[in-house]
């Protein structure tokens, strides 16, 4: 196991969407670093006290091959609504994951890909709907 050095800006993407990038991709394996730092939760932020701790790539079973395991948690407060997230690996395909829940927990994305290493991911109080 390793790590992939993502850089990018960190912060609450209150207007659009935060982006990371990373050359080499985050590989079956590795845990994303953020411009040094694998603690994630001071970077990656939401409203209302959203956060994303860390964010590991894995090999699966079953339909899908490939997981991104998500340790992070949704806003907190009554109708304050989610955190967003997009991941996009090297063949350009995008995943999508909403965290909803202020408790924190493992959340994942399966996917199949040719090229499944991640080279960008983003973050946002809203909806991510294009790159």
């Amino acid at each position: 196991m390793g790590t992939a050095e993502f850089e990018g800006s960190c912060g609450e993407a209150k207007d659009g969407a935060k982006l990371v990038s990373c050359k080499t991709g985050l590989q079956v394996g590795d845990d994303v670093k953020i411009n040094g730092n694998l603690d994630l939760s001071t970077c990656v932020v939401g409203n209302d006290d959203a956060k994303i701790y860390g964010i590991r790539l894995r090999g699966s079973t079953g339909t899908y091959d490939y997981e991104v395991e998500v340790d992070g948690e949704g806003p907190h407060g009554a109708f304050t609504g989610s955190f967003y997230t997009a991941f996009k690996d090297q063949t350009g395909d995008i995943y999508h994951l909403k965290l909803t829940s202020s408790s924190r927990a493992t959340h994942t994305v399966r996917y199949n890909s040719e090229k499944p290493a991640i080279v960008e991911f983003k973050w946002s109080d809203h909806s991510i709907s294009n790159w």
